[in-house]
């Protein structure tokens, strides 16, 4: 079955009994396409503000919201689920988490590339702040970050190498990664802005 979201303009519902949220997910369980559709009208603009307050950027909510429904409907056989409510609220934030995990990584290597290739003037003053604030890292965290980011090590293989778990390496990195976005966000917010106003 082919999903088609509104996701522009959602439809406030009309009491029903089937407005409880514990009718509703029976009725899903049931393949039943209009408690779907009341799940999503009754929760999409709640999540979407939610959403916006945590990116705020519009498309960003809104695209999320968005997936995390169709992951919904796909998964509607197989969900088990205390509160409908709770669990929606949950994923969006986990999409959320996901969302800046992903923007994190992309920033970084951006500011890189433009010093690198347009900006060379400010390759020492970039290195210079990315390594101070990699040096207030913990120590594991700091060589598993020099590994993945620098010497293009998979996890796998620093997994291997520091024998520790893959995941241990993941959240080492990703710790590293939140770490450095709060230390350098002076610094690269400067630069981006430096980039974008085509001063030189």
């Amino acid at each position: 079955m082919v999903l088609t979201l509104n996701v522009r303009y959602p439809i406030a519902t009309t009491e029903t009994h089937t407005d409880n949220d514990r009718e509703l997910l029976s009725l899903l369980h049931q393949e039943d396409r209009q408690a779907f559709d009341l799940i999503f009208r009754k929760y999409w603009q709640e999540l979407y503000d939610f959403a916006y307050i945590k990116t705020h950027d519009t498309d960003v909510a809104e695209e999320i919201v968005q997936e995390l429904f169709v992951s919904f409907w796909e998964k509607r056989r197989t969900l088990q689920i205390g509160s409908l409510r709770s669990y929606l609220f949950v994923s969006v934030k986990n999409r959320v988490i996901d969302y800046y995990r992903r923007t994190t990584h992309d920033r970084l290597d951006t500011v890189t590339e433009l010093a690198s290739v347009d900006y060379p003037m400010f390759l020492d003053e970039l290195e210079a702040a990315i390594q101070g604030a990699i040096a207030q890292l913990p120590e594991k965290t700091q060589k598993i970050f020099r590994m993945k980011k620098f010497e293009d090590k998979t996890t796998r293989e620093i997994s291997e190498y520091l024998a520790i778990p893959e995941r241990t390496v993941e959240y080492h990195y990703t710790q590293a990664t939140h770490t450095l976005k709060a230390l350098l966000a002076n610094f690269l917010s400067l630069l981006l802005g430096y980039f974008s106003s085509g001063t030189i």
